[in-house]
């Protein structure tokens, strides 16, 4: 990606618009009175799904709060497929896709963008590219998230700003991090 569109997609992440494919547990709403892409795409924001949202916040809650390992997550959305349908075109739940589902910060309802580098490793909170606000109905609390985050998932450290209600935010891209 060439310097000009990363910086045009961290604006549009930043105004809290969906520029990929939607995450499991959300669809997109087209919203009809923004202003079309330069190519004439709707622009669209996520919005639950309510079908697969509920499999998320189950799988959050198994992980942090009963301290289910992503192997038995995995076993336990592969022993129900009709209440907790898999991913894509998958007959079962892959655990790449359970790890990608826990260190996925959009679920606090936040946009997000530049969490990993090329090799898939997560990157300092400090170069995340979030959306300055909400930008869609969160699935799971910020705290939720982090609580769910272990060193099997590589995630330590959270932009305190996620923390932060509305009006205690400073100023700024959150680039702080908190202990």
């Amino acid at each position: 990606m060439t310097r000009r569109s990363a910086e045009a997609v961290a604006a549009l992440i930043r105004a809290g618009w969906n520029v990929h494919r939607p995450p499991y547990g959300y669809t997109t709403m087209t919203v009809a009175r923004a202003a079309p892409s330069r190519r004439g795409n709707a622009r669209t924001r996520l919005t639950p799904d309510s079908r697969r949202a509920p499999v998320v916040q189950a799988i959050f809650y198994w992980r942090a709060v009963t301290g289910l390992s992503v192997e038995h997550i995995t076993a336990r959305l592969d022993a129900d497929l009709d209440r907790y349908p898999p991913p894509g075109t998958h007959t079962a739940w892959p655990p790449a896709a359970v790890t990608a589902i826990l260190t996925n910060v959009k679920y606090t309802g936040y946009q997000a963008t530049c969490t990993r580098d090329e090799h898939g490793a997560f990157r300092p909170a400090s170069e995340w590219v979030l959306s300055d606000q909400p930008a869609h109905r969160a699935l799971i609390t910020p705290a939720l998230f982090w609580a769910a985050q272990s060193p099997a998932t590589s995630v330590r450290r959270v932009p305190h700003r996620l923390l932060a209600s509305t009006h205690d935010r400073p100023a700024g891209h959150g680039s702080e991090e908190s202990p």
